[in-house]
């Protein structure tokens, strides 16, 4: 049970209660795992509410203990882990991000994790931004499967879907790229095209309509 109190909220699993400074509303509370993710920090007496959320150290726990299992880490995204949908979760410190398991960090320390592929259990991959530049990283070998690419288009292998991906070296020109081969294998074509291809996100059929002119 969760419920708020004047200096925050308070956590009862029925053996046991805690008060945090700040709880989201993720995870156990909503039945998607056992877990969620607190602050001790106070927050609601801070003059800005979203300022005092950043500032915050948060960290996962265990609704059957109510103790912490993971590191302090200035975010963490309830996305993976919390909500169920993989073992992983992504853990932001001092401006960089990486993917954790409640074991071990399994990832370098990036600018910046794209949300979807293997935080959400799409895919064993991910995007991750370094330098400017992202490249997209199997999250089983750590292994970098492509060129430094400018965009992270959220289509094809990195949803599980075939060996395809979207990259681009700049100006808004895009590519199909096969991770298999480290080729690009399609003519080159613009954003307006990006968005036809992206809305029904195929880039099989993409490939396909590509080489014989059809986009």
């Amino acid at each position: 049970m969760l419920y708020q109190v004047e200096k925050g909220f308070v956590v009862d699993n029925g053996e046991k209660r805690v008060t945090f400074g700040w709880v989201l509303n993720e995870g156990a509370f909503k039945g998607q795992s056992e877990y969620f993710i607190a602050t001790k920090d106070s927050v609601k007496d801070a003059d800005n509410l979203s300022i005092g959320m950043k500032n915050a150290r948060w960290a996962i726990y265990s609704i059957k203990t109510l103790e912490k299992v993971s590191p302090v880490f200035n975010w963490i995204s309830p996305l993976g882990l919390v909500r169920g949908q993989s073992p992983y979760y992504r853990g932001s410190l001092d401006g960089k991000e990486a993917l954790f398991t409640l074991e071990e960090q399994i990832t370098d320390w990036f600018d910046k994790i794209r949300d979807r592929g293997a935080l959400t259990g799409e895919s064993s991959y991910y995007w991750g931004k370094k330098d400017g530049f992202y490249a997209l990283y199997d999250i089983e070998t750590g292994k970098k499967l492509t060129d430094n690419f400018k965009s992270s288009v959220i289509a094809g292998a990195l949803l599980g879907r075939g060996s395809y991906v979207v990259g681009s070296y700049g100006e808004e020109i895009f590519f199909i790229y096969d991770i298999q081969t480290g080729k690009i294998i399609s003519p080159e074509f613009d954003e307006d095209t990006l968005i036809q291809i992206l809305k029904h996100g195929n880039l099989e059929r993409a490939l396909e309509e590509l080489t014989a002119g059809q986009v």
